[in-house]
């Protein structure tokens, strides 16, 4: 049976560990933080102890099985969606992560939990600048256009975006009337691009009325 000890040691370490992610997504104002992240991982340690030390004649992995079940249900929460946009995805897999974390220092892994907490420190803070360095940055437009309903105006706006260099990300329509449709795009803009310019550019296309900037 596990000291006393061990088990406080183990939860202080998982405490630790985690309270450093929970620290960066709480800096960047992420919807589960400092705190979301330190019980994640304690509840995950704890856990792991149980299912290790509490039932030695049973399969020590069956409820460990579960918390990886349960993490996803609290990373769930933390993302959100609207008709043009996810968010929250990072840090509902920080969450999913943090829960291995703890469950590794449960089960008395302290090595694997250390490095595993320092990868994921380094894909949170420098993975953006990496992004930057060596494939360039990019912004997000979303606009709304109101095209004329008919065959072929889609693919005009298409060749104007490539002719750019720009990606369609997310595209959608909504008819208005028999003659008119509302399109909905988001893009993603390489850096040397301006949204001025795709917006000058797509105006100039006959079949599109209306641009909104969202």
């Amino acid at each position: 049976m596990i000291q006393e000890l061990e088990i406080i040691k183990r939860l202080i370490f998982s405490l630790i560990l985690s309270g450093i992610i929970g620290w960066e997504r709480e800096k960047e104002e992420k919807p589960a933080g400092f705190r979301t992240h330190i019980l994640v991982s304690l509840g995950s340690t704890l856990f792991m102890i149980i299912s290790a030390y509490a039932f030695p004649n049973t399969d020590p992995t069956r409820i460990a099985a579960q918390v990886v079940t349960g993490i996803g249900f609290i990373g769930a929460g933390t993302i959100l969606r609207n008709e043009y946009s996810v968010k929250g995805l990072t840090t509902a897999a920080s969450i999913w992560a943090v829960s291995g974390i703890g469950m590794a220092v449960g089960a008395g892994l302290y090595f694997p939990a250390v490095i595993t907490t320092l990868f994921i420190l380094a894909v949170l803070i420098l993975a953006t600048k990496l992004e930057k360095i060596f494939i360039g940055s990019h912004r997000d437009l979303i606009l709304k256009c109101k095209i004329e309903d008919k065959p072929g105006v889609i693919g005009e706006i298409g060749t104007v975006l490539g002719e750019l260099k720009v990606n369609i990300k997310q595209i959608g329509l909504t008819s208005i009337n028999e003659d008119m449709a509302e399109l909905s795009l988001i893009l993603r803009l390489p850096s040397k691009i301006k949204k001025e310019e795709i917006i000058e550019r797509l105006s100039k296309i006959i079949s599109v009325k209306e641009i909104e900037v969202l």
